[in-house]
């Protein structure tokens, strides 16, 4: 088969691709061999750190760092199913930031209370 000849359709599992070895079928709970799927709480976990963090909703990152911890175990724990590792890790990151900053807001306030009520 020459490369002129080559379906360029991905979505047809019938035609085989280059090299010429055709799709192998999957499970019912795995996708096709291949065919890697995103983890949805992986893409949720990053869109909350990354609201949390520019918008200032830092309430949200301990769900977001929360998120992206079991979405990472999930992919670890069964390899070649998922492909967006690198979105739960980011999401996660960003949750920890977040956290970090959410705990350090309330200790300054905290703190001010404290200096309001010893001043008063």
């Amino acid at each position: 088969m020459s490369f002129a000849e080559r379906p360029t359709d991905a979505t047809d599992r019938t035609h085989t691709f280059w090299p010429a070895y055709p799709v192998q079928p999957g499970f019912p709970d795995r996708p096709a061999y291949g065919i890697l799927q995103d983890h949805s709480q992986a893409t949720v976990s990053l869109v909350l750190g990354a609201i949390a963090l520019c918008t200032g909703f830092v309430f949200l990152s301990p769900v977001a760092w929360w998120l992206g911890n079991q979405a990472l175990a999930e992919i670890d724990a069964s390899p070649g199913v998922y492909n967006n590792r690198g979105m739960a890790q980011a999401g996660q990151i960003c949750g920890m930031i977040g956290t970090a900053l959410l705990a350090v807001g309330l200790l300054f306030l905290v703190v001010m209370v404290i200096v309001l009520l010893a001043a008063a």
